[in-house]
């Protein structure tokens, strides 16, 4: 009942991924669409991942997003780690990037729990736009 936000971790190709999955129709309540898209957008500007509905990657029914979104109205997000290609190691990179991969997602993963009371405040105006931070991420 309390779960407001998912995030599931894959490999590979250093992407955030949201709803939907199994279509290519956008989210279609503004607030969560817009929600969703805030904060793949901060987050990636802070991993460098690109930020994407999951349908752009490819389609895919019985996505874990698709289903906590979907059946629960959790705002969900994918990370498609390290690294962007096959070529690079894909499903299997190696040791060297856990540490790399660890850091340049801290930050996100960081984000998303001081937004889990409440993910609906990333569209919301808040105090940080008064001078003043509640933030444990700055």
């Amino acid at each position: 009942k309390n779960i407001n936000i998912l995030l599931s971790f894959h490999t590979f190709s250093e992407l955030i991924l949201y709803p939907w999955g199994h279509s290519y129709n956008t989210i279609a309540d503004q607030n969560d669409r817009l929600g969703h898209e805030t904060m793949a957008k901060t987050m990636a500007n802070w991993n460098g991942y690109t930020p994407e509905q999951s349908s752009d990657l490819y389609i895919a029914s019985g996505d874990t997003t698709d289903w906590s979104y979907g059946e629960h109205k959790i705002i969900s997000f994918t990370f498609e780690l390290d690294p962007t290609s096959m070529w690079q190691g894909g499903f299997y990179p190696g040791q060297s990037y856990i540490q790399p991969v660890f850091q340049k997602n801290l930050k996100p993963v960081l984000y998303l729990i001081n937004y889990a009371d409440d993910p609906y405040r990333v569209i919301k105006p808040t105090q940080a736009q008064w001078g003043l931070t509640t933030s444990i991420v700055q």
